[in-house]
């Protein structure tokens, strides 16, 4: 059933009232539509994109089309025709290529919906919210993030990791003005632990057997779950949320504010993360357990010859983006449908690279993102205290924006 905590009806007003009774005729699936075509074309992209530049598009691409339903439903445009219009407008000058596809969607949706003056005022109230978003986030620091990196040089300190000597990413990601966060340091995790001390030991002896490629010890199961998650945050935290909305009934605006909410808080969590990252500039363990010779830790010993199961990102190792990104998705969703306890089973785009990988069964969103964050230890690429740290960071991040952020106001 509709879960009223998401929109008071009685609070709706005359407007939104008829939009809720006309729901089969607005399509509370054309949000999902547009979500699955803007993720579906990055993709299938034969290179892999920027996770920054593609959540922040999602993020924009879904908030003009909440503001544009939403505006359309208090006044006397069509809801569907302004949040679709919406969505095509950011999506065509966020992602040019999809231009084909995106196209063929507006068309489609917008031949389900009773030509008139309703249907054509909505179009411009979608346009007009895709050109006031997009010019108002203009100027983001999000197409600034790339930079020199020079680093440090004592253990512990993050090094060029390979195949990417000379390149970190994005050192300058963490500076990009937020969508609903007051700060990318509001949530700046705690320091991590010292290359001395025994809590980093464990961590680094642990992630030296368990994340290695050859590990003698993490079992097949382990080994599926790290490639399972290692697809991009964004892809599989969508699905799982398109997933859970088509297994609860939902209006319009709803779906609305549930992609807009999402995408916006992982959005806002990767700038909450790379601030983290950079802050610390804390080594990766291929680095850590190459050099341990040099950490002045005796529970460490060196390994030359390491690597990990997966490629090393270049960037820091604390906090994990992916686990913070889980996170907030954990939080977003579980919030907007009552509760952690969810029943989905997710595929993976992995599959592709590892075809024997199958879809991975769950009951509580908490269960997905844990595994989602362990699985950057188990491939090697971070350590468990850098995984945990994200993932609170990354709650810390959603349960502030589904409390404050504007779009999550007048449920």
């Amino acid at each position: 059933m509709i879960c009223t905590r998401h929109i008071n009806l009685g609070r709706l007003g005359p407007a939104l009232l008829l939009l809720a009774a006309a729901a089969p005729v607005m399509r509370a699936d054309l949000v999902l539509e547009w979500n699955t075509a803007m993720t579906h074309y990055t993709e299938s992209q034969p290179q892999p994109g920027q996770p920054s530049v593609e959540l922040r598009a999602y993020a924009l691409a879904h908030l003009a089309m909440f503001h544009a339903i939403e505006h359309a439903g208090n006044s006397r445009g069509h809801p569907g025709a302004a949040g679709a219009q919406a969505a095509h407008d950011v999506l065509i000058k966020l992602f040019p290529g999809g231009a084909v596809d995106f196209n063929r969607l507006l068309e489609e949706q917008l031949a389900t919906m009773p030509d008139g003056p309703e249907k054509m005022l909505g179009r411009n109230q979608g346009a007009e919210a895709a050109l006031r978003l997009l010019a108002g986030r203009a100027d983001d620091g999000f197409a600034n993030g790339e930079g020199p990196y020079h680093p440090g040089t004592k253990p512990g300190d993050y090094q060029f990791t390979p195949p990417f000597e000379g390149y970190a990413h994005f050192p300058k990601l963490g500076q990009a003005r937020p969508l609903a966060l007051k700060s990318p340091s509001q949530f700046r995790v705690p320091a991590p632990p010292a290359v001395t001390d025994p809590a980093y030991a464990f961590d680094f002896n642990e992630i030296k057997v368990l994340g290695a490629r050859h590990s003698p010890v993490r079992t097949a199961d382990q080994t599926n779950l790290a490639r399972f998650w290692f697809e991009m945050s964004a892809y599989g935290w969508n699905r799982i949320a398109r997933i859970l909305a088509a297994q609860h009934e939902g209006s319009l605006l709803e779906h609305a504010r549930l992609f807009a909410l999402l995408n916006t808080a992982m959005t806002d969590t990767l700038v909450a993360s790379f601030d983290s990252k950079y802050h610390y500039q804390f080594w990766r363990p291929i680095t850590a357990i190459r050099a341990a010779d040099t950490d002045g830790n005796p529970l460490t010993a060196a390994d030359p010859d390491w690597e990990p199961l997966m490629l090393t990102p270049p960037m820091p190792d604390y906090p994990s983006a992916h686990a913070a990104l889980g996170g907030a998705a954990e939080t977003v969703l579980a919030w907007y449908f009552d509760g952690d306890a969810q029943d989905f089973i997710l595929p993976t785009t992995m599959v592709a690279e590892f075809p024997e990988l199958r879809p991975r069964t769950f009951h509580h969103l908490s269960e997905a993102a844990m595994e989602n964050a362990l699985s950057r230890m188990l491939v090697g690429i971070h350590f468990r205290s850098a995984c945990l740290a994200g993932l609170k960071q990354g709650r810390d991040v959603g349960a502030w924006v589904v409390h404050h952020a504007d779009i999550a106001a007048n449920r």
